[in-house]
């Protein structure tokens, strides 16, 4: 009778155990049963997500596990999410942001009804460029802090009726962060270009670059209801300064994305003087400078690149001429790369800047116009160039390297990144002069080697007997085998063989006799992987793959958590989710 009891006890607890709820019960905002964020720092997070979803319905919960349960942290998150059902049952308005820093991991998933508001892209971005930095320097406080923001931020400016809160008019700064008479001076300054031109300028208390960035690009949708082409413009007076200019695509060969970026970074007097207008104000100015294209110019004659509007960056001026220099000296040829406004047909101005610069010497011009959106390669009849050790010059021909050129920056020219498109202009003209320096001439193809094809012949590399060829094949299968298995001399063994391969193929060892040069292979590898096994478990590199690969192909044992949830809110009893589902969007990442 006691055994029977024993049993059933046994059997009673049992059950009790794989009945268990595999995740902790939704307590809180923030679930952290291993403690591992201070008691301030939780208590921040939950007192920020409870506000917010007072607010606005939507239900952000950060969750801490200590071990992940499924093979990966996406089936992990979409299983939390559903196990707690975050947000709204009518909304689909939940957010999970999981983080598993034993595994080093991080997820944010997506409820349905948010995923045009917190787009993959979105999330993605955060993780990246906040969370996973913030965690990699040993601060994972700022790294959670800092993501939370950033999704509330997100979800608010992404929100019309929020965005049209916070920039009711075209001219705004409801906080008073500037100086009274900035507004008047800035509207003043746009009245000659709102003809055609729609204005937008907002000051914001964004708290970071992403949430700044989604109210911009909330607000320049709205103003395409318009017939004018829209500018965008907005300054952030938090966390030292920020700002952010979103430009019909009509000026982004004026004021690319790389130009708005050095426009509010190059700002260092400001920042350090703390002077939020003065930011504000010259960085505007500083847009219209290049959007307007007023400033007069003299045409500087000679070689180089000539941009007086300063459409270029730094990183792609200093690039592209540095190539340009090297081709000159090397072909000596005159080459320019010009950013202007011209007249819409190009040819006639390419032609009188490249006369201006070189005359009737030999020349190549690239001429990009500002206001046409459009590039011209000229170069006249006399153009050619002058490679040593060969006597007669090889001319340049235009229509050819207008091809080259025009399919070497045709990508950047979709996307009209400016800066890009100066680095690949003069790449692509390296490769033309570098196809026309090899380049036969007419007398040059009948002074050929007529011992060519025999040198040829002499080195050319036999195949191995089809038994290597197969052996060789199977060594990539090996290869994988000794990598899952933690096996190193099937690894290594493998690459060795590999290398020898190449090596053979190079340097055209054994031509004749493919079959020794293999034989010899085999057991050289052999050598070399023992010696490479010895030597990793003497230094204690095997144990540490070894183990790390285990893990990695053997799928960990699920546990469950023995928390209830967070321990520091006295009414989290009252906290539940809402009936929400995962839309499966969202972002991953890991450090």
């Amino acid at each position: 009778m006691n055994r029977i009891f024993i049993c059933l006890t046994l059997v009673f607890f049992s059950v009790c155990k794989n009945t268990k709820d595999p995740y902790p019960k939704l307590t809180g905002p923030v679930i952290d049963p291993s403690n591992y964020f201070p008691l301030d720092v939780k208590s921040k997070l939950e007192t920020t997500l409870l506000s917010e979803e007072k607010i606005t319905t939507n239900q952000v919960v950060v969750y801490v596990t200590e071990r992940l349960q499924e093979d990966t942290i996406e089936k992990e998150a979409s299983a939390v999410f559903e196990f707690w059902q975050l947000g709204k049952k009518d909304k689909d308005n939940g957010i999970l942001l999981l983080l598993a820093p034993n595994d080093r991991k991080v997820r944010i998933e997506v409820g349905y009804g948010l995923e045009g508001v917190l787009t993959d892209l979105v999330a993605k971005r955060i993780i990246d460029e906040l969370i996973i930095p913030n965690m990699k320097s040993g601060n994972p406080s700022l790294a959670m802090l800092s993501g939370t923001n950033a999704i509330l931020e997100q979800l608010r400016y992404g929100s019309p009726k929020l965005t049209n809160e916070f920039c009711p008019n075209e001219f705004t700064d409801l906080q008073s962060d500037l100086h009274p008479d900035t507004i008047p001076f800035l509207i003043k300054e746009v009245k000659p270009l709102q003809k055609k031109i729609s204005f937008y300028f907002c000051v914001v208390p964004a708290e970071n670059q992403l949430g700044l960035e989604t109210l911009a690009n909330q607000l320049y949708l709205n103003q395409q209801k318009t017939n004018k082409k829209s500018i965008v413009f907005l300054t952030s007076p938090k966390n030292g300064y920020m700002g952010t200019i979103k430009v019909d695509p009509e000026y982004y060969w004026s004021l690319s994305q790389n130009k708005v970026r050095s426009i509010f970074l190059n700002r260092y007097a400001e920042k350090a003087s703390g002077d939020f207008t003065n930011y504000t104000y010259r960085a505007f100015l500083d847009m219209l400078d290049h959007i307007k294209h007023n400033q007069k110019f003299t045409f500087e004659k000679g070689s180089g690149i000539f941009d007086p509007y300063d459409a270029l960056e730094k990183f792609s001026y200093e690039r592209a001429l540095e190539t340009i220099h090297q081709l000159e000296a090397e072909y000596n040829v005159g080459i320019q790369i010009l950013f202007l406004d011209t007249k819409t047909d190009l040819t006639p101005e390419a032609k009188k800047f490249h006369e201006s610069a070189f005359g009737k010497n030999s020349g190549i011009s690239l001429l990009f116009s500002l206001n046409q959106k459009k590039f011209m390669v000229y170069t006249n009849e006399n153009s050619n160039i002058q490679v040593l050790g060969q006597s007669i010059p090889k001319q340049i021909v235009m229509e050819t390297l207008s091809e080259i050129v025009s399919s070497a920056i045709s990508s950047d020219l979709k996307s009209a990144d400016i800066d890009w498109m100066c680095i690949r202009s003069a790449e692509g003209i390296d490769t033309y002069l570098d196809r026309l320096k090899y380049q036969k001439t007419l007398g040059e193809e009948n002074q050929l080697d007529p011992t060519s094809d025999a040198k040829r012949d002499q080195t050319q590399v036999l195949e191995p007997h089809f038994l290597f060829q197969f052996f060789f094949m199977s060594l990539f299968f090996v290869i994988w085998v000794g990598l899952a298995s933690g096996e190193g001399i099937l690894f290594f063994y493998g690459i060795f063989y590999v290398i020898g391969q190449i090596i053979r193929s190079k340097l055209i060892l054994l031509p004749d006799s493919p079959n020794i040069y293999h034989t010899i292979l085999f057991f050289s590898s052999a050598v070399f992987s023992y010696v490479c096994v010895v030597f990793f478990r003497k230094i204690g590199w095997a144990e540490i793959v070894g183990r790390n690969t285990k893990d990695f192909f053997t799928p960990s044992s699920s546990g469950s958590s023995s928390s209830s949830g967070s321990g520091y809110r006295s009414s989290s009893s009252s906290y539940s989710g809402g009936g929400g589902r995962s839309g499966g969007g969202g972002a991953s990442g890991s450090w």
